[in-house]
């Protein structure tokens, strides 16, 4: 559960925030990250919903982040679905920046 960690660090939120967003104590958030407790399904889902990932990748089965609906799984091979992850964990101005560079390879 070393990812409810690194998601929660990289959104600035605390365990007591988290805790409060989720309904379980400070405590438990503590024993989840530091994979003393397990998170139940629901509260799975509460927290994909809460750092937009998949269930999936909470719990290390993907490292794909980001949910993608059932049809682009479909057409996207494993290369471009890292891709579309990694562009879209990048800020507005670093998406920019990237699609800039991918065009230009493109025109070159």
């Amino acid at each position: 559960m070393r990812r409810i960690k690194e998601l929660r660090k990289e959104k600035d939120i605390s365990q007591i925030s988290l805790s409060m967003k989720i309904n379980v104590s400070q405590k438990m958030v503590s024993a989840y990250e530091n994979g003393k407790n397990e998170p139940s399904i629901a509260t799975l889902i509460q927290l994909a919903d809460i750092f937009g990932t998949s269930v999936d990748y909470l719990v290390e089965y993907t490292d794909i982040r980001q949910p993608i609906d059932k049809i682009a799984q479909t057409q996207l091979n494993d290369i471009e679905c890292d891709l579309l992850n990694e562009f879209r964990s990048l800020s507005k101005e670093k998406q920019s920046i990237a699609l800039g560079i991918i065009l230009g390879l493109k025109h070159r």
